[in-house]
């Protein structure tokens, strides 16, 4: 894929970010423009390229070859390497599986740090348990009669 812009703008992150900084803000841009919510072509190939710059940063070793290729070559002709979207893309990059990813630096955390399906579980249960405690408490009033 040609990119006029270099990973680290498509990711919106500085040449020294850490690999969380890169995991944070590829799972921002990547749950804004993902292809399950946003349906425009436009956001689909800003995901794709997300998703490339992400597979290039988040590994050490090609991180490496991309800023040492980048850093020698003039602004004008960076080169960026060849990448090919994954056969099953939806398998690791699936709207829910980004969705629920741990972001260490979140300001919630604790016990409502869980995902969505957890959490409508967790309300399930909730009424479940309600709703046998109103089942227990009329029964008592019935019997008290």
């Amino acid at each position: 894929m040609l990119l006029s812009q270099s990973y680290y703008d498509i990711l919106e992150i500085d040449h020294h970010a850490t690999s969380a900084d890169i995991k944070k803000s590829f799972r921002l841009l990547a749950l804004k423009h993902h292809p399950d919510k946003n349906k425009s072509t436009e956001s689909h190939q800003k995901f794709l390229q997300i998703v490339e710059a992400y597979e290039v940063l988040s590994d050490d070793n090609s991180r490496r070859k991309y800023d040492l290729i980048n850093s020698s070559s003039s602004q004008s002709s960076n080169f960026t390497p060849s990448w090919t979207p994954s056969a099953d893309l939806s398998k690791f990059y699936s709207y829910e599986i980004i969705k629920n990813w741990y972001v260490p630096n979140k300001s919630t955390g604790g016990i409502w740090d869980i995902g969505e399906k957890e959490n409508l579980g967790m309300w399930k249960t909730t009424l479940a348990l309600f709703g046998s405690l109103a089942c227990v408490a009329v029964f008592i009033i019935v019997l008290s009669n």
